[in-house]
């Protein structure tokens, strides 16, 4: 049996407790005058951290012209493959991008780029560089894996 609220002539089912018609008044408010749709709905918080394998930490500061602490890394990354010939889509549509592996002293991993060296000249009195030679440098969203050598 339902009889009609005072407020709004919402019908409200009269078999619950007194206590629910005012839970009931507030849910019919809610849906009718649509307020719930400017409510700030609160946010999911991941409880389980992603590991980054994409990333190295590094102390870029304390690194200077020593090459012992540079780490050697193995990095691998896809790269873009292209072919100027005539195909069909069906053998578009099976083709992988290729798997590129670099190695090399990692200098820096920030701003979406990751840059590392292969070559370098010693200095003639320390065992320290100044010159850096065959650079690559990668854009972190590339890249697969990486991984410290040593």
């Amino acid at each position: 049996m339902y009889s009609p609220h005072p407020v709004n002539n919402v019908a409200i089912p009269t078999k619950y407790p007194k206590h629910f018609n005012v839970l009931f008044f507030f849910i019919f408010y809610f849906i009718k005058e649509e307020v719930y749709k400017g409510m700030p709905r609160s946010k999911r918080k991941s409880k389980r951290r992603i590991r980054n394998k994409k990333t190295i930490p590094l102390n870029l500061k304390s690194l200077g012209s020593d090459i012992s602490k540079y780490p050697f890394v193995e990095i691998e990354w896809l790269d873009i493959e292209g072919d100027s010939g005539w195909s069909d889509t069906r053998a578009l549509s099976k083709l992988k991008l290729p798997v590129c592996v670099s190695k090399g002293y990692l200098t820096s991993q920030k701003n979406g780029i990751t840059r590392v060296f292969t070559d370098y000249i010693k200095t003639k009195d320390k065992e320290t560089f100044e010159t850096i030679g065959n650079t690559t440098i990668i854009p972190t969203s590339v890249i697969q894996s990486i991984k410290k050598l040593s």
